[in-house]
């Protein structure tokens, strides 16, 4: 047998593969946190109450701009109801964990996302038609500005406390919850406009759905990961 001082022989010419790390500066040191995590009862608690200001918000804005006379028809009543039950509906798949605590998945969100605008338009071409004469802009910038004041404080509160919340998809979960959000404005434009013309109707009601994905997309890639 070799002796183990053989064995050992050459050991030293061997590079050390770990070399060019002891130039390296020392990592920064990790700081906690500037805000504790919120458990999942208060996080739900804020969400819950952000919809429901978001909801008085809307309402507050249309009764500063009035109702439509004709709000109780059904033509006008029905999709009023439907859309709010695809929002709430829409919210909760969103925002609830299913089973085993798994968010909603891609496919899911996208179908959300299209959602929102097909059911307006839908409940749009269903009742809405021509109108006996041309609109002037100012009624469609006028619609137009109401509906996206509407919808403001609803995108910017579901900013507010769903930033850090997405584990997965952080882009498509905030387009799904604008696009809910814009949907809801468009619930109080339509209750308060009574201008029936399809053209007025999906352009200058339906601007805040359009808008409040967009907006909501690029929330949650920026702030929205958890």
């Amino acid at each position: 047998m070799k002796d183990d001082r053989d064995l050992l022989e050459g050991l030293e010419d061997i590079p050390d593969p770990a070399v060019h790390l002891a130039g390296r500066p020392p990592p920064l040191p990790m700081e906690a946190p500037a805000e504790p995590s919120l458990t999942r009862p208060a996080r739900e608690r804020r969400v819950v109450s952000a919809i429901l200001a978001g909801i008085a918000w809307v309402l507050l804005l249309t009764w500063i701009a009035g109702f439509r006379a004709d709000i109780g028809a059904p033509r006008v009543a029905i999709p009023l109801v439907l859309w709010a039950l695809l929002s709430g509906l829409g919210l909760r798949l969103a925002l609830t964990p299913r089973a085993r605590g798994l968010p909603a998945g891609v496919r899911a969100l996208r179908a959300l996302v299209a959602a929102a605008p097909v059911g307006f338009l839908a409940a749009a071409v269903a009742t809405s038609g021509p109108s006996g004469g041309a609109l002037s802009m100012a009624s469609h910038l006028r619609c137009s500005a109401i509906a996206l004041g509407m919808a403001l404080l609803p995108l910017a509160l579901a900013a507010l406390v769903l930033r850090r919340s997405f584990v997965s998809a952080p882009a498509w979960r905030g387009a799904a919850v604008g696009a809910l959000c814009g949907l809801g404005a468009v619930i109080g434009i339509e209750a308060h406009c009574a201008y029936d013309d399809l053209l007025h109707v999906t352009f200058a009601h339906g601007l805040p759905i359009a808008a409040g994905a967009l907006l909501g997309a690029a929330a949650g890639a920026l702030r929205g990961r958890a």
